[in-house]
């Protein structure tokens, strides 16, 4: 109860009981009396609405104090998900790297242990003969080297939730968080950019999907230079995914990602489970 409501019934009460003596006194009217009464009931009332108000309020507390704790769990699902991902990653990268320091030793060690031997035999033949036995030796040691296998970039990654469309507008930088693939790593889910990895000749896709008369225009961008640019216009009561496509030459560091066009843009852009909006690439060897 507010302090304004307990003012009130003190002033009510006493108004009361100053009415019932006067009345007993003869001062007040039957008329006078009743008016108390009616006053009396508004007052209560009032308490009533503001007890439900009162309710109403607890309840909503509680709404957003149980948000708040599914909001936390799944940011720690989601950090613990990355963090397990990126150890894995780490490990495989170990393990090549072990791989192959322990070949290049092995090849040195073979090397170095033949030369020795070719120059302990010289010290003992003729010069014809270490000539001879030189070349047969050579011809021994010209080993094809080992090719490297070219390293392996593609990712591919979808958007968790839809763009309201109070965000959908001009150069918003589509964010597409939930990846499915990410060799070579150059995929950063928290900005929804690529850094090429490695300089070549790659492919690009992207889609993005449009409802109930709504429509939008992205672009695929390197750096700041346009790569592709597609747009998807629905009509009413129908829901339409669009997608672009680019085979592009790209240099080690540079920025490739999706994002609204500067125009020609209205209502959501839509990632749920009837369709998910998203982003892929990968380097032709």
């Amino acid at each position: 109860m507010t302090l304004f409501g307990l003012l009130s019934v003190w002033f009510l009460m006493f108004g009361f009981v100053q009415s019932k003596l006067s009345l007993e006194d003869g001062l007040l009217s039957k008329a006078d009396v009743k008016n108390l009464f009616q006053r009396l009931d508004a007052l209560e009332e009032s308490l009533e609405v503001e007890k439900q108000r009162n309710n109403e309020l607890e309840n909503t507390v509680n709404i957003l104090k149980s948000n708040l704790e599914n909001t936390k769990q799944t940011f720690e699902d989601k950090y613990a998900a990355l963090e397990k991902q990126f150890l894995k990653r780490l490990d495989e990268e170990r393990k090549s790297c072990k791989r192959v320091a322990e070949k290049t030793q092995k090849k040195k060690t073979y090397q170095n242990d033949w030369q020795r031997k070719l120059t302990t035999d010289s010290s003992v033949l003729s010069k014809h003969q270490r000539n001879h036995k030189f070349q047969r030796e050579q011809k021994r040691l010209l080993v094809q080297p080992s090719q490297v296998p070219p390293m392996t970039v593609a990712f591919y990654a979808q958007m968790s939730t839809s763009i309201p469309e109070p965000e959908a507008t001009g150069n918003h930088v589509m964010v597409f968080d939930i990846v499915r693939t990410n060799d070579g790593n150059g995929y950063h889910p928290s900005t929804g950019v690529f850094i090429v990895p490695e300089s070549g000749i790659y492919v690009f896709s992207w889609s993005f999907r449009n409802a109930d008369n709504h429509y939008h225009s992205t672009q695929l961008m390197v750096n700041s230079n346009e790569g592709g640019e597609i747009q998807v216009r629905t009509a009413n009561a129908s829901s339409i995914t669009g997608t672009g496509i680019a085979v592009l030459h790209v240099n080690k560091g540079d920025d490739v990602y999706v994002k609204i066009a500067t125009v020609g843009h209205l209502g959501p852009i839509f990632s749920d489970n009837f369709g998910r909006s998203s982003f892929t690439g990968w380097k032709l060897n």
